[in-house]
Order: C-alpha cells, then structure tokens, then sequence
C-alpha cells in the first residue's frame, strides 16, 4: 500500500483547522455558556441557602415569640386567679363587715328600744304611783302631809353616820323642804324635832316644793335626808329600772 503523504499533511491541516475552529467558535462559546450557567445555578443554590437560613432563623423567631406568649399568658391567667382571689377576699371581709355591722346596728336599735321601753314603763309606774299617791292624798288631812313625817326625817338623821350627823349639827344654812306653806304650829313642831335630833336649837330655812306631794326634807352642805313620797316614787323608778336592767 503506498501512501500519499501530500494528501495526508492536506487531510492533517483540515483537521487541525477544523479543531481550531471548533475550538474557537463551538467549544469557548459552550463553555462560557456553562460557566455562566454553573455560575447562575450556584446563585440560585446559594440564594435557596440564604432563603433556607433565613426561614429558618425566622421559624425560630417564631417558636421563640410562640414560648414566650404561652409564658405570658401563664403568668397572665396566673395574676388572673391571684387578682381573683383578691377579690373574693376583700369581698367576703367586706361582707363580713356589713354583717358585723347590721348585727351592730340592729343590736344598739334592740336595745333602744328595751331602754326606750323601760322608761316608759318606768314612766307609766311613776305616774300610776303620783296618781295613786293623789288619790291617798285626798284621804289625808292637810295636815297629816307634813307632821306624819317628822318622825321619819328625825330617825332619817339619826340613821347618819356620827361624821354625818356632827357636819348636819354645825351646819348653820340648814333647809327644810315641805310640800306646802307651814302654819307656825307645823313650823315650830318641826324645829323643835330637828333641834331635838341636832342636839341644838335649828335655825332652818323654810323652802316650799309641791313635788314633795308629800313629806319632808332636810338638806345642808354636809348632806340631804329625805323623807318624802317624791323620794319613795324616785325610789319605785330606780328599782323598776334595775330590775328591767336585769331582764336584758
């Protein structure tokens, strides 16, 4: 076989040729092409990248924000049910306190009422008593109204203390209460039972008081001795009271 070296240098020149201009006008072109592509393609992987991290930074912000809401609302109904309890507390010492003090009120209007009560039984036995007393009065003498109780006056300063009875002796401003004017026999008996009982003659200052109703009183800076039915009706409202004291 013989070869023709001519037209194997020509076919090697195409070829080489052919090469370049591939080389030239198809592969760089192709191969730009790719790296720009490869180049985009990493952009877009980066780019999701960055996407990836940033959801994923914004999904733990979210879980972060999440936990604290849930910790807040905790603590919210937390303060809720303290804030409640507060509240039901002060409003039960409140009630508490309105109780005790309706009970209070309805005590203090009880017992004015036993007290209101009282004086006005009190009240209707004094003056069931004045009218008793009025009507024994229209039995008894003028007279009998005043000298019936000079016995009595005279035991009344005997009863003193020794103390009492030298104070009344000395006491030179002695008043004698009667229920009505005097006659001057009625007068000089009841300074002649006083003197008697004072151990010297009385100087007495004659004082007429209708209260009495009846009796008399012997009053001085060291003391007072009544004999009087004004002191026994005092006497008949002091009991009563007592006695309606008691029944409290």
């Amino acid at each position: 076989m013989r070869i023709d070296w001519s037209t194997l240098a020509l076919q090697t020149v195409n070829a080489l040729v052919l090469v370049w201009l591939l080389a030239r006008f198809l592969f760089r072109p192709v191969g730009r092409i790719i790296a720009e592509r490869q180049a985009s393609a990493l952009a877009l992987i980066a780019d999701a990248d960055s996407a990836k991290l940033a959801a994923e930074k914004e999904l733990d912000a979210l879980t972060t924000e999440r936990a604290q809401l849930v910790s807040q609302r905790t603590q919210a109904l937390v303060q809720v049910e303290v804030d409640a309890e507060k509240l039901r507390a002060a409003l039960l010492a409140a009630a508490r306190e309105e109780v005790d003090r309706r009970r209070a009120q309805v005590a203090a209007e009880m017992a004015r009422d036993r007290a209101a009560q009282a004086e006005a039984t009190s009240a209707l036995a004094v003056q069931l008593a004045i009218d008793i007393a009025g009507k024994l009065l229209d039995r008894v003498s003028e007279r009998m109204r005043v000298t019936a109780f000079v016995d009595g006056l005279v035991e009344g300063i005997r009863s003193l203390s020794p103390g009492a009875q030298a104070g009344m002796a000395s006491d030179t401003s002695l008043q004698l209460t009667v229920p009505r004017p005097l006659t001057p026999e009625e007068q000089a008996q009841c300074e002649a039972a006083l003197s008697a009982a004072l151990g010297h003659p009385a100087s007495l200052k004659i004082t007429v008081d209708e209260s009495l109703i009846a009796g008399l009183e012997l009053s001085g800076t060291h003391g007072l001795v009544r004999n009087s039915w004004r002191d026994q009706l005092e006497q008949i409202q002091t009991a009563l009271l007592h006695d309606n004291g008691h029944a409290r």
